[in-house]
């Protein structure tokens, strides 16, 4: 994964974020959508599931 990369947080989740940047194994992730209160947060790289394109 890099970032810019299209993930979900887990199998069957439905929200999809954006890779903002990768640092060892650790991702700093943002929603898709532009809605106001999102923010970016950190998650384990492992945990991550790319999206099909």
């Amino acid at each position: 994964m890099k970032a810019g990369d299209k993930v979900k947080v887990h199998v069957e989740g439905a929200s999809v974020f954006t890779i903002v940047s990768i640092d060892g194994d650790d991702a700093l992730i943002e929603s898709v959508l532009g809605a106001p209160g999102t923010y970016p947060f950190h998650c384990k790289l492992e945990r991550l599931v790319l999206v099909e394109s």
